[in-house]
């Protein structure tokens, strides 16, 4: 007779406070091999393609040191990484209606739990989630405080938007380091490393910014090109002289996934250099983590100017980093379809098809029969 064993978890409805994570709590740690339960993130993919430009892979190649004349284009002091990373329409996004956007498709995240506790899901939908709730309220916090140039002080100062408790989920009240570090890096990264090229902070010197959300059947896929992406490029690693190592100072946040953290993370980047580099990389005895470019990765990074705003056509500049990049077609936001509609639409977005909130009721259904016990119970398949 075959035999299925199935955690039922307690789940309390009762209204509770936010509390402050200081240890992975049981909604958060536990997970279901239920695939039957996917969340949708259509909203956060339409605001992402129409947000982000693609610049494409690496081909290391330097930026000359001057400035346009008569250009809003400010001049960028890291020139082996200015040509480098996915860039975000920051300027157009905080004169527009898309700003808003981001605040409520955050807001929207953080009442998944309120649907299906997160402890139901696989594994690989919570990480999307997690991944997917950070980039939207780092995006969001990044508006807010635009214009900025240099995101090293709100990033890592006294002040830092890092450290801000603003998100609240399952009663928990976590910061964007609760969630890297205290969720994700815990309970993903110590088997699977990868998870650090999840989180974009809004520079040039940090992984990138996708333009399209984290989905749960594809994370673990994304996330290796993200780490491919990063590896392979100026801003995540160098060989200078002969065979000197150096790495982006990201990776001083990743220590806590490597119990060997040096000789485990040169291991990391040899399996992911391609090309002519493999070889000094894996002649190299050690690493220096210097590489870094704080600045924001906005398209104009228009806070420094030079000259008139009017003498470059945003339209022929787009078109310019389009056919840099290889893309075809790439056009500036258009705020105006960013519709009254959508914005509703956003708020109360549907983040489980019909056949999925049918399984949620029978889950919920068993939950209540089950409220206030946690056991193993071992179901007859005849039954």
């Amino acid at each position: 007779m075959l035999k299925q064993f199935l955690l039922v978890s307690a789940i309390c409805f009762a209204t509770q406070t936010s509390a402050k994570l200081d240890t992975l709590p049981e909604e958060f740690s536990d997970f279901s091999l239920d695939r039957d339960i996917t969340i949708s993130y259509d909203d956060l993919d339409m605001l992402l393609d129409m947000t982000v430009i693609d610049l494409g892979r690496s081909d290391r190649r330097f930026r000359k040191s001057k400035a346009n004349i008569g250009t809003r284009m400010r001049a960028h002091k890291n020139n082996d990484t200015a040509l480098e990373a996915n860039r975000f329409f920051y300027e157009e996004v905080t004169t527009s209606k898309l700003k808003e956007g981001f605040h409520k498709v955050r807001v929207s995240l953080e009442k998944v739990p309120d649907q299906v506790p997160l402890n139901a899901l696989v594994l690989d939908e919570q990480l999307a989630y997690w991944l997917n709730l950070y980039t939207t309220a780092l995006l969001e916090k990044l508006i807010e405080h635009y214009p900025v140039i240099d995101t090293q002080e709100l990033l890592f100062g006294e002040q830092s938007i890092l450290d801000e408790e603003f998100i609240h989920v399952a009663g928990y009240q976590l910061s964007l380091n609760d969630i890297q570090h205290n969720i994700v890096f815990k309970k993903f990264g110590k088997n699977k490393p990868i998870v650090m090229y999840g989180f974009h902070q809004g520079n040039i010197g940090s992984p990138n910014l996708r333009k399209e959300a984290y989905k749960g059947p594809e994370v673990y896929h994304q996330l290796v090109e993200n780490g491919e992406e990063f590896v392979n490029s100026n801003r995540g690693m160098q060989v200078k002289g002969k065979n000197k190592l150096y790495l982006s100072l990201y990776y001083k946040q990743t220590e806590a996934l490597f119990d060997d953290f040096e000789n485990q993370l040169k291991n990391h980047i040899e399996d992911y250099t391609e090309g002519d580099l493999k070889n000094s990389v894996e002649l190299a005895d050690n690493f220096q983590l210097s590489i870094d470019d704080w600045g924001i990765n906005d398209l104009y990074r228009t806070e420094r100017t030079f000259g008139a705003s009017t003498a470059t056509n945003r339209a022929a500049l787009l078109n310019a980093v389009a056919s840099a990049s290889g893309d075809v077609g790439v056009g500036a936001v258009n705020s105006s379809y960013i519709s009254d509609a959508f914005m509703e639409r956003t708020v109360e977005f549907g983040r489980f098809p019909p056949e999925v909130w049918e399984k949620l009721k029978q889950l919920n259904t068993k939950r209540k029969e089950n409220r206030g016990s946690v056991k193993i119970k071992d179901i007859d398949s005849n039954n």
